[in-house]
């Protein structure tokens, strides 16, 4: 699977283009970047957009749904079964560790709560991809200074789903806050003590110090 990302939007949001190489199928992970250097490279490579993943429906990470839509009506909308806000017709709602396909290729879905309820991760197993949104960057985890965010809910995701993945998984996160795009597992757990605590209240502590002194 191939993989392109395109920065901009809210808070240098990441927008990402993946696709199968065989069939050229392709999705768009989060509508969070203007669309227009997106479709661009879909003619060059020759693609067909059959899926928009969104990783939660936070505004930023939905901004340029309609524009996406808009080109390409027959697009299928993937997200969490339960989305907190709408996001059209379309939209297919997935379960964890439900499969979905693009092409030769297979996605599964990790839900990961914690920084918003409908927060979800998009694995590629076979290529060691996740696509973590708001969930993880480079550097740190998602905050949970949100109403309807849940600091326990976002130990469990990171600790129990996300950390327990191979080590080489490279992450491709929702915003570029870190000293480089993605990352993989190992090495984000060995820089940074927000991957390093050994209790919910440890992790809890991290992210504590970490709002005071930003």
């Amino acid at each position: 699977m191939k993989v392109k990302y395109f920065l901009g939007g809210f808070d240098n949001n990441l927008s990402y283009l993946i696709w199968c190489e065989s069939s050229h199928k392709a999705a768009l992970v989060d509508a969070s970047t203007e669309i227009t250097e997106i479709i661009e490279v879909v003619k060059e490579k020759q693609l067909t957009i059959e899926k928009i993943l969104i990783t939660h429906t936070h505004f930023d990470h939905i901004k340029y749904l309609d524009d996406i839509v808009s080109q390409y009506p027959k697009v299928q909308i993937c997200g969490h079964i339960n989305p907190e806000e709408k996001t059209g017709e379309n939209y297919r709602g997935l379960n964890h560790y439900e499969s979905i396909s693009l092409g030769m290729e297979m996605i599964t879905v990790l839900h990961t709560p914690g920084h918003y309820p409908d927060s979800v991760c998009f694995w590629n197993k076979k290529n060691d991809y996740l696509f973590t949104g708001d969930t993880i960057f480079v550097g740190r985890t998602g905050r949970t200074i949100g109403r309807k965010s849940n600091l326990a809910h976002l130990y469990n995701s990171v600790y129990n789903e996300i950390l327990i993945l191979p080590e080489q998984t490279m992450i491709y996160p929702g915003h570029h806050y870190g000293h480089k795009i993605n990352i993989t597992l190992k090495e984000n757990s060995y820089l940074s003590s927000f991957f390093q605590c050994s209790s919910e209240d440890e992790f809890r502590l991290v992210m504590t110090n970490y709002e005071k002194n930003r």
